[in-house]
């Protein structure tokens, strides 16, 4: 008995980093865009000008050891919100869809859907232009970042299943640049799939509910970014579109945050839960 305990300490002080590291989930979805993707559930203003997250985590996004993220090292550990933490740099995070995402594919998935990787990369106030594949720009690292943490994810072994997209509202800000989403998005979406060949990718797009009032804008144009997204949801394959809009009400600003900018806890959630429900209907029988 004493050589068996001696035996295990020695394998614990000689293997302990390696013991306490993740593995590498069977089933990996890629989480990007802008705020409302990163999370901003129970974000509030404590006063003027100095946001605070609560720290409140309903039980759709306690963690759980089968759900894990690529944190911003690039390896995996347990998921816990705020599931953008390290990533959405420079913002204060809430809870987003990405937990609530996962618990809700394996209770309805069932036994085939096993361990779910959650890599995150939505970064808040972001325009389109700085996600798109741009060589001549070296300043633009958005795009390069965001294909090496695709690529990260499934080097042992899980493999890739979708990219969930919800982004747009600072476009919507913006005549100029909501008139220019079309183009940018379907080529987005294009280079993604090129470069990291030949890995199917099947593309959830949430549409946007609101336009960025955070960004500087001239005459929002809300309803061109909408029709953009349902254009590229027509002319690409294997893009799936689905309606934030259907879980708020912007007349009366229910299901958002104070800031009537973001959502909020219940809306994050009922998201992640739409978005599973989503995968399994169109996508289930690849797992």
């Amino acid at each position: 008995m004493v050589i068996l305990r001696l035996s295990i300490l020695l394998c614990m002080m000689l293997c302990g980093p390696s013991l306490s590291r993740a593995t590498s989930p069977k089933n990996i979805f890629i989480l990007a865009g802008q705020s409302n993707m990163a999370g901003r559930g129970g974000v509030e203003n404590d006063r003027p000008g100095h946001l605070v997250w609560d720290g409140y985590v309903p039980p759709e996004a306690q963690p759980d050891p089968s759900i894990l993220r690529l944190n911003p090292e690039r390896q995996w550990e347990v998921a816990r919100e705020p599931v953008h933490e390290g990533i959405d740099i420079n913002k204060t995070v809430g809870v987003g869809p990405a937990i609530a995402f996962a618990r809700q594919l394996q209770a309805k998935g069932g036994s085939k859907v096993g361990s779910v990787g959650l890599v995150p990369c939505a970064r808040g106030g972001t325009l389109i232009e700085q996600w798109v594949k741009n060589p001549s720009n070296t300043s633009a690292t958005f795009y390069k970042n965001f294909i090496e943490r695709i690529q990260a994810s499934d080097r042992e072994g899980g493999v890739v299943r979708a990219l969930f997209w919800l982004q747009g509202e600072s476009d919507a800000a913006s005549r100029d640049t909501a008139n220019r989403y079309k183009n940018n998005l379907k080529k987005f979406f294009t280079d993604i799939r090129n470069d990291i060949k030949p890995r199917f990718l099947p593309i959830i797009l949430v549409k946007i509910a609101v336009y960025d009032t955070f960004m500087k804008h001239d005459t929002h144009d809300l309803p061109a970014v909408r029709a953009a997204e349902d254009a590229v949801q027509r002319e690409l394959p294997n893009v799936v579109t689905i309606d934030s809009l259907k879980l708020v009400n912007t007349t009366t600003v229910e299901g958002f945050n104070l800031d009537r900018g973001h959502f909020n806890i219940k809306t994050e959630i009922a998201l992640g839960k739409w978005l599973a429900d989503t995968y399994l209907s169109q996508y289930g029988h690849l797992l």
